[in-house]
Parts: structure tokens; sequence; C-alpha cells
């Protein structure tokens, strides 16, 4: 008795049995019910003859058949107990055929397992057809129907009622295999035909691996197959999650329990959250392996804008997942939550589809998500679990492992970006491509700078400018003191590495390891000048806060657009700079009225959302009692910009005019410093001023000019320039 080698040699001999069954219930009917099968007019009319017949008892079974038929009868029961044993042997020898793996995978009965071979046939020889339409009383009727295969499989009429269970629409028969009947104009029950889904004749002819209906829209990770493309990524972090996930795994997974227990229903989700790129799915494909189970991963953003679609592969994907003994996993899955989402609408009916499903399934978003708003039936088990933006240090394991570059070519990138373990590969491969477009062997840490940029992508501009910062520490006129606190701060940022990683700092803090700055002093003293240069050393995107943009007088609004601008922020570490801060961070009053209360309320967010951001944060103020005593506790260095006296404003003026602006030879600095008394802002508009009227009057800035335009300056604040050695200027 030899197993089967392949499914073709196993179907030929089922199609054998199926050809004896349907010749044995003929020649039953020729002999033991007086029916005339070769009738021409069969199926086309009815007779006199055919109404009585059909109004008569059925034989039954103690009604002895003739010695042909009968060893008929005995050579199908042979024939069926052959194919049984050469099955068994398949089974013994670790390659059963797709009937035996679609049977115990979606634990089908005898009878299911012997209408999936009828419904087959026609797919196997286009003789089943005639034959089907033929025994049907129907030529048009090719495929056969559920009363075919009561009469062709059952042997009596208890059995025939029996097996109608099989054709309830919560049976695999119904639920899985079959095409949906939704648009076929089925009268009675019986009357249904039996035509399978196109996926699973593939799968039982071995024609197709996957469902090719899910192609762009669902990903297949299998760790046993040796065509994979590629090598699976190993986890550098996230161990402790990994375990997790495989305890609760083999816990819930009813094919996995070594005690046998029957855990049909638990319906385990093992829900992860976490931005983009931070290796949900890695995690994912690392569980599946583990459990020695393929993975299909649904892509559900790709169904948004027809919502109808869902229903449609959703059905596919448990599907295949049934056929093919794998883990499913949605990707995306905040889309079923929102219910600006095409795909909200349909979270009952994949709840439905889901309904004593015992296998892990993994539910990936970006947001966490609240059991009521996931589309699992009551019944489901949850494991939740965060994986948040790995940590600087982290991110240079990353920046090694899967970038390829040396510690020296990486420099300060994992603390100057807050990038995901995938927006780090991407940008890796951004580096090696840039790099080969210069001809350079390997990529310097400018390429892999590029490459980190390239991978930014925020909101933050539609509710704050960034900023372009040219200046450096030689455009900063300040004295020793505040220019020495705004080095220490731009320190703190380039050894934050240092302190909170190798001295273990960032152990023991939980918030409040960004950077807090507040630049206090009067009008054009340098507050925006050196926000840019703290962005210019540190090579951080700078944000200047539009304020117009984040107070709203309805209740809530300006928290949700802190939050919006803080979130953002946090994907590049950028650095937000409040100026007026004063209208933000004012200090909190006596409550009176409900004015007083939610301005108390915006404070005290604004308290909270600055101590999470692990970024730099300035703030700018003409006037520092303005700012609430509770920020001054949070801040990390205050810096104060004093009104410049006469010889840092001669530095100011010198340091305003370009090297390529044509001087007179009468401008006299110190005289200009001493004698006009504004501040670095002012100083800058009378220089471009009395630029633009050298200009037009096709001469070289002189004292003529810059006095005319000191004037107008100082007009603007109700001054006026007075003394007799500035009369020979106007």
């Amino acid at each position: 008795m030899q197993p089967y080698q392949t499914a073709a040699e196993h179907w030929a001999d089922e199609m054998r049995l199926l050809d004896r069954k349907i010749e044995f219930k003929l020649r039953c009917r020729m002999e033991l019910e007086d029916d005339n099968p070769l009738d021409p007019m069969r199926g086309l009319l009815i007779t006199d003859e055919e109404v009585r017949r059909l109004l008569e008892a059925e034989s039954g079974p103690s009604q002895s058949l003739p010695p042909a038929i009968a060893a008929m009868e005995r050579e199908i029961g042979e024939l069926e107990l052959l194919i049984g044993k050469r099955l068994e042997r398949s089974a013994e020898a670790g390659h059963p055929p797709p009937l035996v793996r679609l049977a115990q995978r979606l634990m089908l009965s005898p009878f299911e397992r012997r209408c999936v071979v009828l419904a087959l046939a026609p797919e196997l020889d286009r003789k089943y057809e005639k034959l089907f339409g033929f025994m049907q009383d129907d030529v048009t009727c090719k495929q056969p129907t559920v009363d075919l295969a009561l009469r062709l499989l059952c042997a009596g009429g208890e059995e025939r009622l029996a097996a109608r269970a099989a054709f309830r629409a919560d049976r695999p028969l119904v639920r899985w295999l079959l095409e949906p009947q939704e648009n076929e104009p089925a009268f009675s029950t019986i009357s249904r035909l039996l035509k399978l889904d196109a996926r699973t004749v593939s799968f039982l002819l071995e024609t197709e691996p996957f469902d090719g209906r899910l192609s762009g829209l669902a990903e297949r990770f299998d760790p046993a197959d040796p065509n994979a493309d590629g090598e699976l990524p190993p986890l550098l972090v996230g161990e402790p999650l990994q375990r997790e996930m495989r305890r609760f795994a083999e816990l819930h997974c009813r094919s996995r329990r070594s005690d046998g227990a029957d855990t049909e229903g638990d319906c385990p989700i093992i829900h992860l959250w976490g931005p983009e790129g931070s290796g949900k799915r890695l995690h994912a494909k690392h569980l599946a392996r583990h459990l020695g189970m393929p993975l299909l991963l649904l892509r559900l953003p790709a169904l948004e804008g027809d919502g109808r679609r869902l229903e449609l592969h959703v059905r596919r994907l448990l599907r295949e997942a049934r056929l093919t003994g794998a883990i499913v996993a949605f990707a995306g899955g905040e889309r079923l939550t929102q219910t600006e989402s095409d795909l909200a609408p349909h979270r009952n009916r994949l709840r439905e589809w889901l309904h004593g499903w015992s296998e892990p399934i993994v539910w990936l978003s970006e947001e966490r998500c609240h059991y009521s708003e996931l589309p699992f039936p009551e019944e489901a088990v949850f494991m939740q679990a965060e994986i948040p933006l790995p940590s600087a240090e982290e991110q240079r394991l990353f920046w090694q492992a899967r970038g390829g570059g040396k510690s020296a070519e990486i420099g300060g990138l994992p603390d100057k970006f807050r990038l995901t373990p995938g927006q780090i590969e991407r940008a890796a491969q951004h580096a090696r491509l840039h790099a080969r477009r210069e001809d350079a062997e390997v990529p310097t840490a400018r390429h892999f700078e590029a490459g980190a940029l390239a991978q930014i992508r925020h909101d933050l501009e539609k509710k704050a400018r960034k900023l372009k910062p040219r200046y450096t520490w030689d455009d900063l006129v300040l004295p020793p003191e505040p220019l020495g606190l705004l080095r220490q701060a731009c320190d703190m940022m380039r050894f934050r590495r240092r302190v909170y990683g190798d001295w273990g700092f960032d152990r023991k803090l939980s918030y409040g390891k960004g950077l807090s700055m507040l630049f206090a002093g009067p009008p054009g003293t340098g507050k925006t000048m050196a926000a840019e240069v703290a962005a210019n050393v540190l090579q951080l995107e700078a944000y200047k806060i539009d304020l117009s943009q984040v107070i709203s007088k309805y209740i809530g609004e300006t928290e949700k657009n802190l939050h919006d601008i803080f979130q953002e922020a946090q994907r590049t570490n950028a650095i937000l700079f409040f100026d007026e801060s004063d209208a933000l961070f004012g200090k909190r009053s006596e409550v009176k009225d409900a004015h007083d209360k939610y301005a108390n309320v915006e404070t005290a967010y604004l308290l909270q959302k600055m101590e999470e951001y692990e970024g730099v944060s300035i703030l700018a103020t003409n006037f520092q009692q303005n700012i609430d005593d509770a920020f001054l506790r949070r801040i990390n260095i205050v810096v104060k910009f004093p009104f410049p006296d006469a010889e840092h404003r001669e530095k100011l003026w010198r340091s305003m005019i370009p090297s390529a602006t044509p001087l007179s030879d009468d401008v006299d600095f110190a005289a200009l410093a001493s004698k006009i008394e504004v501040a670095g802002g002012n100083i800058k508009n009378i220089v471009l001023t009395a630029a633009f009227m050298a200009a037009s009057a096709g001469t070289r800035v002189g004292m003529r000019e810059l006095v005319a335009a000191a004037r107008q300056e100082l007009r603007k604040s109700g001054k006026i320039l007075v003394g007799g050695e500035w009369d020979g200027f106007f």
C-alpha cells in the first residue's frame, strides 16, 4: 500500500470513486425506481408517470439489490477503503495531499470532505458538467447542488437529514470554501450550487501558493520558505516585549496548547502601537518565526476609499490563514477606529468574521486604541504594548547595524534626530545612494545627515514658521555672561548622550530630559538671532511658533493645537521658539470667572508639555516678570539679554554691515554707538535703510545716509535725534 506521491495521483483515485458512485446511482434509478434516465424529454417535460413516481415512497434499504448492483456497491466500499489507507500512509510519510490538510485545518466532517470532492470535479474534467446536469434533470445546471450531494453521498433519509447541517452559514464549507451566494437566485437550501471559491480550487490543485487577489493589499512572510527574499533582521531592542508576545500567543493559541484544552473562541489579540517604522511588523514576523507559522499582513490603508472591499478581502485573508495555518495581522488599524474613515462603518462585519477565531491576531496601529474601539468579539483576550521611539543609544545600535556606518561617520545623528528603525534603514539606503552618485567608496557623516533629513516628515509648518539659521557665534554680540549661558545650553544638547546614557541619568529621570531656555530682554536685543545661532550650532530645525495659529477662543482648541505642535516636533527634535511668549506662558491668576479658569488650564497644560518634550524649547519675552514662576522652575537656562551699552553697540554697527558694502570714509562707528542709543534690531533696520538710500543715489554708504536712516527709525518710537554735530548730515 503505497502513499500518494502527488496531488494529481490522489485526485485521479477520487474521481474514479466519484464515477463509480454516479454509475451506481444511475443503475439504481433504472432498475429499482423504474426510471428511464435516457428519456429524450427528461428535464424538459414532466409526465403523469413521473409525478406518480415522485409521490411514491423511496425504496427502502431493506430492498434487495440485484447482484450486479450489489457488486458495484462492494467495489465502491473497497475503493473508499483503499483511498483511506493510502491517505494514512501519506500522512505518516509527512506529505499529506491538499484535501487532507484542508480537512484538518478546517475540521471538516467526512461528509463535508466528500462535498469538496464533488464540487471540485467540474474543475478537473468538464464531463462532470454534463453528468451533473443529467442527474439533476436540468442541462443548464452544470454545478452540483446541495440536493445532488445529499442524494449521491448519503445512504438514506436519516443520513441526509443529519448531513444538511453541513450547509449552515457558520460551517466551514459555506463560510470559507464555497463562493458567496448573495447574487444566486436560490429558491431553497437544497437548490444552492456547490461552487468552490477560486482560491479553494487553487489550494486543492496546488497551482497557487498564495491568493493572488490579495497581492498589493497583503504581505506574506513564511519563515519555512527557502525562497523568501532576504533574511529576517534581528531584534536589536525590544526582547522583553517579544518574550511577552510569545508567552501570550503560546498560552492562548489552541493549536499550540500542550494540555489539549479547547480554547476555541478565545480570539487572542496582540495590539502593538507606535510611530511608523518603529518595528511593529518586525515583532510580528519574529513571533511568527518562533511559532513556526506563516504571517499574513493586510494593509488597511490600501482599502481606504472603498470600504465595501474590506469585507471581501478580510474574508479572503482569513480563509488564506485557515488554509495555510498562518497568523493574521492588520496594519494601519487606526483606520477602523477613526469615524471619518471609509472603513469605520464595517467594523461590525469584521467582528462577525472574527467570531470564534482561535489563533493569534496581531493588530498594528500608530496610536493606542481602546478595547471598545477595536472590531473584535467580546470573548477576545488582549495584550497591548507600545513600541516607543528608540532612545539615542538604541538609535546608535540601529545606525551601526542597519546603516552599516562607523561611530565616527554616524557622529551626533542619534542625539540630533528622533528616527524610528525603519527611518534609519531608509536613511542609510539614501546615504549609500548619495555616496555612489558622488563616486565615494563609503558614505560619510554628511551623507548620513542628508539621509536622515530626507526622512523627516511633519506638519509643523501649518502652525509655525521655519527659521533659516544663518548666524554664527561671531554674529552674536552679547556680554560674556549671557553668551556663556548660550554656549552651556548648546553643550547640554551635544553631550546629552554621555550624561543620560553613559552616566546613567536616563534611568533616574522619567521626564524633564529636554532643554528649555528663557530669553528675556528688551525688543531687538538678539533673542531671535540667538535662537538661530543655537539651531545652526546644533544643526537642528527651528520653528517660530505662530501664536495666531495656536491661541483659540474655543475651549480646548489651544491645548489641542499645542499638543499637535509638540507631537510633530518630537519626530525631529526640532527647536520650538515661542516669541512673545507672555501670551501663552503668562502668570496664572486667581479664578474669578470661567475665562480665568480655562486660561489657567492652558497654562498648566503647557507646563506638562514642556516637561515631556525632549527637544529644545525656547521662550522669548520682553518682560521676565510676566512669566509664571512655575515655568521658571522648569526652565533649564534663563538668558537675560541686556540693552547694549556703547561698546556693544559699536560692535553691532560694525557686524551689521557686510564686507561687500561700499563704505564712505566719513563713517564713524564710535560716534554712532555713543550718540544713538538703540538695540541691535534697530541698528539692523538703520543699516539696511541707509544701504537702500545710497544705492538709489548711486553713492557709498556714509554718515549722511546712516544718520538719516537713524532719524527715521527713532521717529517710530517717538524719539528725535538732537545735537549740533548731526545738523550737517540732514
